[in-house]
């Protein structure tokens, strides 16, 4: 074979315990239900691939994800007031991924406004932002899908273009 004894060895103990990702994985449990007393356990098959399955965004839902961030940003920047840009930020924890109740936005503002205010100016930024012109000015329907809103009250804005 011209591979020295040594060498098949350490490529044999290696390769041991390699698995297949197509390989079943064998539970046992109740296939149906019973009464319990015995004689209803079955197996079932699951394959180690079902198991390993990639949890994270495919890249193209992290471009899509972040262009849509960008349209946010830009039709935050145009329609609200710098009070409002700061609220919904916090609320909906576009600048650290963690969202933020009331409370804690009128913690980090300092005490300095009312949960009545952050309240306020959270509904007036929603108002503007769902706004058919501005949905339309900044983009913001080609994303509608995004956050399953697409098919529902909005079709009617999207008619009238």
């Amino acid at each position: 074979l011209g591979v020295t004894r040594n060498r098949l060895e350490t490529a044999l103990r290696v390769t041991e315990s390699l698995v297949s990702i197509d390989q079943p994985v064998v539970a046992r449990g109740p296939m149906h239900k019973g009464s319990g007393a015995g004689g209803d356990l079955g197996e079932s098959e699951l394959l180690l691939s079902d198991i390993l399955k990639c949890r994270e965004p495919r890249p193209d839902e992290n471009v899509e994800l972040s262009l849509l961030r960008n349209t946010l940003e830009n039709a935050m920047s145009a329609e609200l007031s710098p009070h409002e840009r700061d609220v919904l930020r916090l609320r909906l924890g576009l600048e650290d991924g963690r969202t933020r109740t009331v409370r804690e936005v009128v913690e980090v503002c300092g005490g300095g406004i009312r949960p009545a205010d952050v309240r306020s100016a959270e509904r007036r930024a929603f108002k503007k932002l769902r706004s058919p012109g501005s949905l339309r000015a900044h983009g913001l329907d080609d994303y509608l899908h995004v956050v399953g809103l697409a098919g529902m009250e909005y079709d009617y804005y999207n008619k009238r273009r």
